[in-house]
């Protein structure tokens, strides 16, 4: 059983309270077994056949940016159908980029060949993070020493990756609004 710090339990109750409770913390390492993310998991949100997600082990890495002076820390949420059960494990490989990389994150990063490195035959490659869409009331909290925002994973394909590069990210997300893109789906067909 996992002994968890106030700080890791602060940002599980921020998840539980947007999602309404959570059914399970499943604990994922990298590849080499020096780093651990946690991802609790939440059947039927936003709405049944889908699957939310919230890390928790992103607020340990530095991300570049204060707000009055107190360092700034990310955690990634996002929602999936739930027969895509690589999703939380996509999830904390975004963790590990940050972890291991040291590159900023930020709304409009996007975390190129995330999902072809677990599966090449899926349409959507990459991973767009942007400020929660779903839901507004995942607001920053403030932990001991540091404050944690939450950005949502949007799973993108290669073409919308470029167009985002080339028009930018609002005109991609513009783009999803016009089509009604279903972001839960890693099998949709690209807008562009």
């Amino acid at each position: 059983m996992t002994n968890y710090s106030k700080d890791d339990e602060k940002i599980i109750h921020k998840a539980v309270e947007v999602y309404g409770g959570k059914d399970r913390i499943d604990e994922f390492e990298d590849a080499k077994k020096t780093h651990s993310v946690h991802v609790l998991a939440t059947g039927n949100h936003p709405r049944s056949e889908l699957t939310a997600y919230a890390t928790l082990g992103g607020y340990h890495c530095p991300t570049g940016y204060t707000v009055g002076g107190i360092p700034l820390r990310i955690e990634i949420v996002g929602a999936c159908h739930s027969s895509f059960e690589l999703f939380p494990q996509i999830l904390s490989k975004c963790v590990f980029h940050m972890m291991k990389s040291h590159v900023s994150i930020f709304p409009g990063a996007i975390y190129k060949d995330i999902i072809t490195s677990f599966d090449h035959s899926l349409h959507m490659q990459h991973i767009l993070l942007i400020p929660p869409f779903l839901w507004d009331t995942f607001s920053t909290i403030e932990l001991s020493d540091k404050k944690v925002a939450f950005l949502q994973a949007v799973p993108i394909s290669e073409n919308e990756r470029a167009f985002a590069l080339e028009y930018g990210v609002d005109s991609l997300l513009s783009r999803f609004d016009d089509e009604r893109v279903n972001v839960f789906n890693l099998e949709r067909r690209t807008v562009v």
